[in-house]
């Protein structure tokens, strides 16, 4: 019901959105937090780590249920036949017998309670309850790569804005000092080729212009993808990127991913849920004992017993002395399937700490980058100013402007890149990290030793939404 109603929503802040820009020419303003909101409300992976939980909850369901009464009623409808039959009508005529009957009709209800299964259900129980709690921080997990992928596509976005910026101010640089060539040209001041070279250099611009903006519309549509809405919606991004410290070590990014991450800790609970099937496996080894109970009765119509009637109660124990080595073969499969669940649980860990070390390393150095380029910018806008006034005077030649043109372009496109960098690769510091989104993981993890039921855990560990967010944007450990 929960996936269906999110669908419904989806649908209908599409048709909204669809509607509005419609009816309205100017695009609709969009935020980066007003996109993650509707990429968690419509993204399909979240549908689907939400059925998985769903498929666990209702797995746990089905094992505890496996340890209460089983009540089972059988029923028959039979024509009686063959010799002895033949026999009975004759020994009917000469009065040696009852009249027989051609229909027997039977009826059985049995009840069947477990009294020990050799740890069977309790260990099926117990893996159920570590699945659960996996789909909880799975779940939690997806929400967070979900997140990180708007950001991305929403910083993709801003990027090739400013690239288009940029290339539209080399554009207008070109045109204009192309326009005061061909007039210094008209005048016979300068060459033929200089208004040749000018016009080769703003062709170049054009094409680089033309390229960003193709650019740009691949990264709208990509974060149109990313929050559910029609390709051809018109949109304006109302955020830009910022540069704003980040106020934590690597040694403390470090410890806290390995404290947070939720995709670590349901790789813990698939150990755990392992562990308990492979004691599980083990109970084929011992004995199991039923209390039961059952009554039939049998008739020539449907529901006597003038025929027959007999019940009986007591406990049965069974053992499974030889199965030709089965118990053995799924004891060993269940082994392997626990070995495998902790080697990976452990290259997750290490790929924790890869994924954390290398986006910290990536946004310091983008970090260090930004005041580099800002400074860049500066020195590239007075070359350029100084070589127009020397080409101006004579003094140099068209070159010094063009290269002059260049590097500035290219140093405002580096200042741009290293702020793209920077926001982007904090963003990805904080999925490395498992800043959270909906559940504090520590707390759900806490709540589930003290032997808390999952949905009182997931409950306990919920979050204010404000929380996460000023947990990214100033990297302090709430």
């Amino acid at each position: 019901m929960r996936i269906l109603m999110k669908q419904a929503g989806r649908l209908a802040a599409a048709m909204f959105f669809a509607t509005s820009c419609a009816f309205c020419e100017a695009a609709i303003p969009l935020s980066l937090s007003e996109s993650v909101e509707m990429a968690l409300e419509s993204d399909e992976s979240i549908a689907a780590a939400e059925a998985g939980k769903q498929t666990a909850k209702w797995q746990l369901s089905a094992a505890r249920r496996a340890s209460g009464f089983n009540i089972n009623w059988r029923s028959g409808a039979n024509r009686i036949g063959g010799s002895d039959y033949e026999g009975y009508r004759q020994r009917y005529r000469i009065g040696l017998s009852d009249d027989p009957y051609e229909h027997r009709f039977t009826n059985s209800v049995s009840a069947e309670f477990p009294l020990y299964t050799g740890g069977r259900v309790e260990n099926n129980i117990e893996a159920r309850h570590h699945g659960l709690s996996s789909a909880d921080l799975t779940l939690e997990n997806t929400k967070q790569t979900v997140k990180y992928q708007t950001t991305e596509a929403y910083y993709n976005v801003l990027q090739r804005k400013n690239l288009v910026q940029v290339a539209e101010s080399a554009v207008r640089m070109s045109g204009t000092q192309l326009a005061l060539i061909e007039a210094q040209f008209s005048e016979g001041a300068v060459a033929k080729s200089d208004v040749l070279q000018m016009q080769v250099q703003l062709a170049n611009y054009q094409q680089s212009l033309v390229s960003a903006e193709g650019t740009l519309s691949v990264a709208k549509k990509s974060l149109l993808a990313c929050i559910g809405l029609p390709a051809d919606t018109e949109f304006e991004t109302t955020d830009s990127f910022s540069y704003e410290p980040f106020g934590l070590e690597l040694s403390e990014c470090l410890d806290y991913a390995l404290e947070n991450r939720p995709d670590a800790a349901a790789a813990q609970y698939t150990v755990k849920s392992a562990e308990a099937q492979k004691q599980a496996a083990k109970s084929g080894y011992r004995p199991t004992l039923s209390a039961v109970a059952s009554k039939s009765i049998a008739d020539e119509k449907a529901f006597r017993h003038e025929r027959s009637e007999a019940w009986e109660a007591g406990v049965t124990l069974s053992w499974n002395v030889f199965d030709n080595m089965v118990t053995a073969a799924n004891v060993n499969a269940a082994k392997y399937t626990a070995e495998r669940a902790q080697a990976e649980a452990e290259l997750l860990l290490r790929n924790v700490r890869l994924q954390t070390e290398s986006a910290y390393i990536r946004m310091k150095a983008a970090e260090a980058n930004i005041q580099t380029t800002a400074e860049a910018i500066k020195y590239a806008e007075n070359r350029y100013e100084i070589a127009k006034v020397r080409y101006e005077e004579g003094v140099d030649i068209l070159l010094a402007v063009t290269d002059a043109q260049e590097k500035l372009t290219q140093a405002r496109t580096n200042y741009y890149t290293a702020l793209y960098e920077y926001n982007l690769n904090k963003a990805a510091l904080a999925k490395a990290m498992g800043v959270p989104v909906d559940i504090d993981v520590p707390r759900y993890v806490a709540a589930r030793d003290e032997g808390k039921s999952e949905p009182r855990a997931f409950d306990e560990a919920s979050l204010h939404p404000a929380v996460s967010a000023d947990m990214e944007k100033t990297g302090d450990k709430k």
